[in-house]
């Protein structure tokens, strides 16, 4: 398999194992909070992991997933999948150094973010750079 169909299919399978994820807060946050010993507690925590991991997990990996797709869009996924796991491992690292270490499902978590955005920093590097005028 060659770059190019590494790249696309990293972005595939991120966007769409994301899109997943959001798409079982929707239906119930505590489907996956349980796996972390944490519940919603009322509307107001529900509706807030309904919005922020279920509809903007699922747009953002829609988002990722259509680098899959399209040659001139891979470089923006590529480059919005970094920021978002990165994202993620930032505020993880920010958590720890504030109040410790989590549930040890969590930490594999930031382990994996920091390894997605590690290839990611790769993928893109890798490449040469395309303004996006030229990528139509």
């Amino acid at each position: 398999m060659n770059q190019k169909n590494i790249h696309r299919y990293v972005l595939l399978f991120t966007g769409a194992t994301l899109a997943l994820i959001g798409v079982t807060y929707c239906i119930d946050p505590n489907l996956l909070l349980a796996r972390y010993e944490l519940s919603v507690a009322g509307a107001s925590e529900d509706n807030m992991y309904r919005g922020a991991y279920g509809g903007l997990f699922i747009t953002t990996g829609a988002a990722i997933a259509y680098g899959f797709y399209t040659d001139a869009f891979r470089q923006v996924s590529t480059i919005v999948a970094l920021l978002f796991m990165g994202g993620f491992a930032i505020g993880r690292i920010a958590s720890i150094l504030a109040l410790g270490i989590p549930h040890q499902q969590i930490v594999g978590l930031l382990v994996f973010e920091i390894v997605s955005s590690a290839v990611f920093i790769w993928l893109l590097l890798s490449q040469p750079v395309k303004k996006l005028a030229d990528q139509s």
